[in-house]
């Protein structure tokens, strides 16, 4: 699998922070011409509401009867001060010692971009796939004041009817190089999730599963997603960042390999859980 440092400079260069208005029809563009390419069908939401409108992409599954939902978002959180940043700009992609500066590369657009690239050779290679509905957000960073994906997912997720919802990213232990993956649920306790281990042990790379959820800088009652799922929900995270990401602050930056790394192993996810028959 080649990484396809290109794509990921392009996406990065795109200003989708809170009023920039270019910045953001550009990283939309950008997504849903991707995803459309594959074969996803594209609704937007809240348009004449907010300029970081909800992307709501649906693919159709193959060869499987499981759904799943996706979670992510293409904003980015605002450069406070670039001159303090050890890369040139905080919006030009930069490789230094095996890790990427930019804005945005950890939270989220680093891994949303691995995504799609999964999803891409997934489609690619005719292998079963899930139903999705992916739900890419435009307002995450946004901390003050309503947003309108709250109402969007208020009204999606009960519709679509999925029982198993992927979180943004998720982390890697740096003392131990352990992949950490989330399960947890609003009503289901540690011991009734055990029986999807096995999906994410057969999907990962050896994980430490952990009873909780990505932790939201504004609580879960401010994300769209954790605040929307069912009671029976199955939720889980699993990612390339580590505590060096430096998400929100100067720095930002991920490590290439867990980023590439990641970008394999959600397609395997995502086509293991599409033969998947959970034990109830």
């Amino acid at each position: 699998m080649i990484f396809n440092l290109p794509m990921y400079k392009k996406f990065i260069s795109m200003h989708s922070v809170v009023d920039n208005t270019q910045g953001n029809i550009q990283a939309i563009a950008f997504v849903t011409t991707f995803l459309e390419s594959i074969g996803f069908d594209i609704r937007m939401v809240a348009e004449g509401d907010t300029e970081q409108p909800t992307i709501i992409a649906n693919y159709p599954g193959r060869l499987s009867d499981n759904k799943i939902v996706l979670y992510g978002h293409y904003d980015v959180a605002p450069v406070n001060l670039q001159a303090c940043w050890g890369s040139e700009d905080p919006f030009a992609l930069e490789k230094i010692n095996g890790r990427l500066y930019g804005r945005g590369i950890a939270d989220n657009k680093g891994p949303l971009l691995a995504r799609m690239l999964a999803l891409q050779a997934l489609v690619l290679s005719g292998n079963p796939i899930p139903t999705i509905m992916w739900l890419i957000q435009g307002e995450e960073e946004i901390t003050q004041g309503d947003r309108v994906a709250q109402y969007v997912f208020e009204n999606e997720i009960p519709a679509f009817g999925a029982k198993v919802y992927i979180e943004e990213t998720g982390f890697n232990d740096l003392d131990t190089d352990t992949q950490i993956s989330f399960l947890w649920s609003p009503n289901l306790t540690a011991s009734q999730l055990v029986s999807w281990h096995e999906l994410l042990q057969m999907s990962l790379d050896g994980p430490r599963i952990e009873y909780r959820h990505l932790n939201k800088l504004n609580g879960i009652e401010a994300c769209p997603l954790l605040s929307n799922l069912p009671k029976d929900a199955v939720y889980m995270g699993f990612g390339p960042n580590d505590r060096l990401h430096f998400i929100h602050q100067d720095n930002e930056s991920l490590d290439e390999g867990k980023l590439s790394k990641h970008q394999h192993q959600f397609e395997t996810f995502l086509m293991n859980y599409a033969l998947y028959n959970h034990a109830s």
